[in-house]
């Protein structure tokens, strides 16, 4: 008798153990599509922010362009700066 509800208590422990892997491991499965989510929507919004400081610059180094002197002379200190920067993109690809 004794040894029919040891093995009836494994049982019900075994079967919780069992319900509890499954509930978890549909728990991870919805967590990683949740993730992989998240990372795209990350990459999505990281390269529209790239491209809206991109359009800032045209549009900062256009109007220094058609401006006064000191806004000219401000898109020139830009102009160099980027030019700098380039320069050193084509360093780094030569090497």
């Amino acid at each position: 008798m004794a040894n029919k509800s040891i093995i009836e208590g494994i049982e019900s422990k075994v079967a919780r153990l069992i319900e509890q892997h499954d509930r978890l491991k549909k728990q991870a499965a919805e967590l990683q599509a949740e993730r992989d989510k998240l990372v795209a929507k990350n990459r999505e919004l990281t390269n529209k922010l790239a491209e809206a400081e991109r359009r800032i610059t045209t549009l900062e180094l256009s109007e220094g362009l058609a401006g006064n002197t000191a806004d000219k002379k401000q898109a020139k200190a830009r102009v160099n700066r980027l030019m700098r920067e380039i320069d050193r993109c084509i360093a780094l690809l030569n090497k």
